[in-house]
């Protein structure tokens, strides 16, 4: 089983950008996440009349994988994301589209890449993330800065 560290960065933007960063080791993400992580969506798929009640739900459900990641941070900047990343020195990078020429990092592929059900999962996990802060920025920065404590590792 490989110990491998795997990443994905999505970005949400509103009125501000969030990006999330959230990793795990890959034998992790294969035998855990992936049989634990079955109620994550793609935050754009959800029907608009289920995405508060499904963002309302989201920090119980996560934290039920919490620990089976290694890697949850949110930053507003791609310079910072990218020298965070940088210095974990993943063995795969998956990121969003939006941001794919802006972070320099040489085993990198694109979000939309076709790629097994384990990584799909990893994906769709930062593009939570990243939607739940960029709604809870919109709400107040006090609430963003009280989740961001919970949330990061």
């Amino acid at each position: 089983m490989s110990n491998t560290l795997l990443l994905a960065v999505d970005v949400s933007k509103d009125d501000g950008m969030v990006i999330a960063v959230v990793g795990a080791s890959e034998h992790v993400l294969k035998n855990e996440i992936v049989r634990r992580a079955s109620w994550v969506k793609h935050f754009r798929k959800i029907p608009s009349t289920e995405k508060r009640a499904y963002m309302r739900r989201f920090p119980t459900r996560f934290f039920k994988i919490y620990r089976y990641l290694s890697i949850v941070r949110v930053f507003n900047d791609v310079e910072r994301a990218t020298l965070f990343i940088n210095s974990l020195s993943p063995g795969l990078l998956i990121v969003d589209d939006k941001i794919f020429d802006k972070i320099n990092y040489k085993n990198k592929i694109y979000e939309n890449a076709p790629k097994p059900r384990y990584l799909e999962i990893l994906c769709l996990l930062a593009d939570n993330v990243a939607n739940y802060f960029r709604i809870a920025m919109k709400k107040s920065l006090r609430k963003y800065l009280e989740e961001l404590r919970k949330f990061e590792k």
